[in-house]
Order: structure tokens, then sequence, then C-alpha cells
């Protein structure tokens, strides 16, 4: 039971456009990748930036625009796959330079579909009326550990951050819904893989560049495709509602092919989505709440509309969940 009162957004301080990828692998071949999957640029974080600095400035964002301060946060989610350190929680950095002193805060990690399970994970704990406010924050600085020379993995991704601020409303109640889906089969296909306990960094793994992100396999092409229909179908079904029964569609952004097909399916106009990698790229965790806040600004959504958000990541992961903004 919550409502959405304020969402925010932030970009890092460096454009990345096409024409620097052109340069240094080759044009004819990259125009038509980006042309099929519809990248047209990216931000990358400075050096005075990390995943920690976009939330907070996403977060400022969204408390601004929900008319809330920070002591009115009962509940901080940072979704990232991107810390800005190991250990502790990015939440504890982010809650402490907003000011932010809640009954909780933590970090949640399931790669790109982590923003939209961090929003099902905070309506359920606004659900019972003890928590009021809650802050979710998606924020992805991939460009720290992208190999430069990799032309698989390093055209692909950009740093950003977007947020909601949720808010307890008992009128929504029977009103949302979720659905979330894994296949752990997939965890050695796409990730970081130097670095943490299993390879922690030595000699060996910076040797090896297995510290940035790499794609050792590749994903079905088909994947989301296939598997978005009908995790959205079953997430709208346990409100006995259509795919047509809802105004906005928001998406993971790593390819716009995917998204017109999908819609196709579902016989629904392009209007009732919003796509942003041709101008901030694949911005991982936070691309969910930037689409949408991007397309709340531009009068796309409007108060009332049943809203639909579908997200995935590597390992996999995937989550659905529909509401009421």
């Amino acid at each position: 039971m919550f409502k959405i009162i304020g969402t925010g957004m932030y970009l890092p301080k460096n454009l990345v456009p096409n024409e620097h990828f052109y340069e240094k692998f080759g044009r004819e071949q990259l125009e038509k990748v980006f042309g099929r999957i519809g990248h047209g640029a990216r931000y990358y974080s400075g050096k005075d930036e990390s995943s920690a600095t976009l939330a907070i400035n996403a977060g400022r964002e969204a408390l601004a625009d929900a008319g809330l301060k920070a002591e009115d946060i009962d509940l901080l989610i940072i979704s990232t796959d991107t810390p800005s350190q190991l250990s502790p929680a990015t939440a504890a950095q982010v809650g402490h330079e907003l000011g932010i002193k809640s009954k909780g805060a933590f970090d949640v990690n399931c790669a790109c579909s982590g923003f939209v399970t961090a929003v099902d994970m905070a309506s359920r704990y606004l659900d019972g009326g003890e928590y009021k406010h809650a802050l979710v924050i998606g924020t992805y600085a991939m460009s720290k550990h992208l190999d430069p020379d990799d032309a698989n993995a390093s055209i692909l991704f950009g740093d950003g951050a977007g947020a909601f601020v949720m808010g307890y409303a008992p009128e929504q109640k029977g009103k949302t819904a979720s659905t979330l889906k894994s296949d752990g089969s997939f965890w050695d296909f796409m990730g970081i893989y130097g670095g943490g306990t299993m390879r922690p960094v030595d000699e060996q793994v910076l040797l090896d560049r297995a510290h940035k992100v790499k794609i050792p396999k590749k994903f079905p092409a088909t994947l989301n495709s296939e598997e978005w229909p009908p995790l959205i179908e079953k997430t709208l079904a346990k409100l006995d509602l259509k795919p047509q029964d809802a105004q906005a569609y928001v998406f993971t952004q790593i390819r716009k092919p995917t998204i017109v097909e999908v819609m196709e399916k579902f016989n629904l106009p392009m209007e009732k989505t919003h796509t942003i990698m041709e101008k901030w790229g694949y911005t991982g965790s936070a691309c969910v709440p930037m689409a949408f806040h991007d397309m709340v600004k531009q009068g796309k959504v409007k108060r009332g509309d049943r809203v639909v958000l579908c997200a995935s990541g590597g390992g996999y992961s995937m989550a659905a969940m529909t509401f009421v903004y």
C-alpha cells in the first residue's frame, strides 16, 4: 500500500558520445550495433564521483520533489551492483550524507533488476503502516569497472542514479502486485568476477583484468522478449487485469528493439512506454527510475495511471511490478 510521492535522478559529469567509440573501434560495424540497440550517448562518473555520490544527488532531488526532509524517511534502500565499497553498505554513506537516520538502511544487489525488487521490498515494509516513507535509489557507476579496450562491454554502459520516495497509502490496498523470477544458471554470463572473496584482488586478478566487467558468454538474444510478457501478464492477473489496462510501461533499457517487440506483442502503442538509452545509454539498476522520472517530467504519466515496471539483470533475475501512480 504505497504511492510514489516524489522522483529524482542524477547524471554524472562526463558525456561520452558514440563518436568516441567510432574513433576507437571503427565506425562501420559499431554504427550498425548502436543503430540496432538504440544507444546514442552515455555519461561517465568523474574521479570524485561514485555510486554513492550519484545516489545522494538523485535522492536529494526526489526528497525535494516529494516536499519531504531527511528526518521524514523511515527506510532507505539502495539498489546497486557497483557499490561505492564492498563494505559497509553504500546505503550507510548515502544516508549519512543526506542526513537520514532511519529505522533501516541497506543495499540490494540482484544486478539490473534490483531497483524494481527494492521497490517491491519497500512496499512490503510500508504495508503495515509502521513505516510511513521510504527512499529507494538505483545507482550505477559501471564506468569505474570498464576495460576501455573491450569493444563488447565498454560500449554499452553509462552511469546514473534514479530515486523514488514512496509513502504509506492505505487507499491503495489491493492495487499493487509484483512477481519475481530468477535462474542462477546464468551467473557466469556477465559480471565483475574479480575483487570478491572468490578472487580477491591480487597481481593475477589485475593481470587478467578480472576486476573489470566481462561478458564471457552471450545471453540468448530473445531472453527478455520471451520472459517479460508472461512475467507482466502474471503480475497483472493477480489484480484481474490485462496488459491493455495499464497506461504506462517502463522496462530495463538495454535494447530498444526488445521493448518494441514486447509492446507489439501486447498490441500497445510505443507512446505508453519510454526509452532513454538514446541519450543516457544503459544505466543498469538506475535505468528504470531514470526512465520513469523522465516520463513523468515529459507528461507521459499522470496521477491515477496504472504503471508497470519490468526489469531484468545478470544472473539472471527479473522483476515486474504494477501500481497506481
